[in-house]
């Protein structure tokens, strides 16, 4: 998956339509600018753009574009904006001097621990130039920050993934970050940013397992034959378990970055684990590998005429159970290892719904009930028991407790719901909870919104820090399902670019092809290696072929059906 930092109001639609694809960099492309006494101005300008790409030895690269003072004066440290679409507007020139106004578009905000935030609006600055000797130079003050031309961030950077713990430390949740050049290459800058922590955003929803006062001692040293030697310190009385967790964290960070085992961790000057004195492979922490999915024969489900049926290769067949026979299905999920299933059916004799909990091809038991009630989701790694959905505007958490009968756990605080009102305006159309129980995509007043399950020093359950996913999606969304616990899958109300990529990394989204689709698409649901969109003839599907990529949505003939949605594991 090529994803390139668009400008904020298209999306792209010729993005490969293989879906889960890492997204994966060899490195720097080009060599980083330096000042050429035949540039101009607008040339040395968008040159020092470039430049500033560079982080090391304190933007050393891009202060050869400025005088000594200025280059003494300037600031570049914390977040810096990427730019797209830059543009110069020179207000005023002499022979020795110019003073030109620099304007682009602002489509994301790199932290200073290298997350990538969405970002959105017009930037706009001055910037004098002096003539010394047949140079020129930048000269007087510059914002503070840095300011990154969008092309060269795309260029010389490359997304990687921390991982730290969920609460119950028995699963490893993402943390993308973005490094520069050749850093994802080297385990001392990524072991370092892991002992930092969390970002900010997601902090409220994981664990980090090293203790405060933790360390990298010297450099992770190469192992002779292969293999990473990793020295910590400062680990204290760490037990098997939460020593073993904190290997999983950084064993599969390192893995993910392709950095290959053996692991050999010592703490303290002794091994992390006795056991593993020899070294780690990633097999040996196998239970906390992340893009593990649980295996099932559950394939292909599809809601309708008000029913739950399984797709087989000649046709479908209801699903078992009440919901397989009914007329009253509204929606439906199926939970990852396909042995349970939550649906929202409509009331026997009356308006309202009822959300529904039960053993897939079994029987289902009422959870709760409201006037409108969104698509359920499966609380990821929350157990079969736990749901989620928006009932009469309000996203609810409910919980089958030992006697298989609904009690609502938690509604989400209302400080969250205000939260999320000044982030987007609008209903809640669409929730759905990430496989990794950490992260909800909502939709909201038709924009994708992205926030942390957290609980509250009350106990509450809240969804934190929300915020866009990606500002090109605009306000058109109506259906999203999560592929991966890292990668979305959109259904827009658009004619141009219908169906949509998003990653969780701050990068914007990438319209997959769309030439065979025929909108508008009502609904989407995606696992690691599938697409299936509901459009106006019936049920598509995009995946690979003989580990190719398709090339086209292929029409499910059994469910072909202009009704139908989609309803996956």
């Amino acid at each position: 998956m090529a994803i390139v930092l668009a400008a904020c109001g298209g999306v792209p639609d010729n993005s490969s339509p293989q879906p889960i694809e890492s997204f994966k960099r060899e490195g720097p492309t080009n060599a980083v600018p330096v000042p050429q006494s035949d540039m101009d101005p607008e040339a040395l300008v968008r040159a020092f753009l470039e430049a500033t790409a560079s982080p090391t030895d304190g933007h050393a690269a891009a202060r050869r574009f400025l005088t000594a003072p200025s280059a003494q004066q300037w600031d570049e440290r914390g977040d810096a904006i990427i730019l797209d679409e830059i543009n110069t507007f020179v207000d005023q020139r002499s022979q020795n001097s110019v003073r030109m106004r620099l304007v682009g578009d602002n489509v994301g905000v790199l932290k200073s621990n290298g997350q990538l935030l969405p970002a959105s609006g017009r930037v706009e600055t001055t910037i004098s130039l002096v003539r010394v000797g047949e140079q020129w130079l930048i000269d007087g003050p510059l914002p503070n920050g840095a300011m990154i031309d969008r092309s060269r961030f795309v260029a010389t950077y490359r997304s990687v993934s921390l991982y730290f713990t969920d609460r119950t430390h028995q699963h490893l949740v993402s943390d993308p970050r973005w490094l520069y050049g050749n850093q994802d290459a080297d385990p001392t800058v990524l072991l370092n940013r892991l002992i930092e922590g969390p970002a900010e955003d997601l902090a409220s929803g994981v664990d980090n397992g090293f203790p405060s006062g933790s360390a990298l001692r010297g450099q992770a040293a190469q192992i002779s034959g292969g293999g990473v030697r990793v020295e910590l310190t400062g680990l204290g009385t760490l037990g098997v378990r939460d020593r073993t967790s904190l290997a999983a964290q950084i064993i599969w960070t390192l893995n993910a970055a392709d950095i290959g085992g053996p692991y050999v961790i010592n703490a303290d000057g002794a091994p992390l684990v006795p056991e593993r004195s020899a070294g780690w492979q990633p097999a040996d922490v196998k239970a906390f590998d992340p893009l593990a999915t649980p295996t099932t024969d559950v394939g292909l489900n599809i809601v309708r005429d008000g029913a739950l049926l399984k797709v087989t290769d000649t046709g479908t067949t209801p699903s078992g159970g009440s919901l397989g026979t009914s007329r009253d299905v509204r929606s439906a999920s199926i939970s990852s290892d396909g042995k349970a299933v939550t649906a929202v059916v409509a009331s026997r004799g009356g308006p309202g719904l009822q959300l529904v909990l039960g053993t897939y091809g079994g029987e289902v038991s009422p959870l709760t009930s409201g006037t409108s009630i969104t698509r359920p989701s499966f609380g990821g790694n929350q157990g079969n028991d736990a749901v989620w959905a928006v009932v009469d505007g309000k996203p609810v958490r409910v919980v089958r407790d030992s006697q298989n009968s609904g009690q609502v756990v938690s509604t989400v605080d209302v400080a969250s719901i205000a939260s999320i009102a000044t982030i987007a305006r609008g209903p809640i159309t669409e929730l759905q909870v990430s496989p990794d129980g950490v992260r909800v995509a909502l939709i909201v007043g038709g924009q994708v919104l992205l926030a942390v399950i957290a609980t509250n020093e009350d106990g509450q359950v809240t969804l934190a820090n929300p915020r866009i996913a990606a500002y090109n999606v605009g306000n058109q969304a109506v259906s999203l399902s999560w592929a991966t616990s890292s990668t979305l899958m959109v259904a827009r109300d658009a004619s141009d670019s219908p169906v949509v990529q998003l990653p969780i990394n701050g990068a914007p989204a990438s319209g997959l092809i769309s030439g065979n689709v025929a909108p508008p698409v009502r609904a989407v649901t995606a696992d690691a290696s599938n697409v299936y969109i509901g459009d106006q003839r019936g049920i598509l599907r995009l995946g690979s072929t003989n580990g190719q990529p398709d090339r086209y949505w292929t029409e499910v003939e059994p469910a072909m059906s202009p009704t139908a949605i989609p309803v996956l594991p």
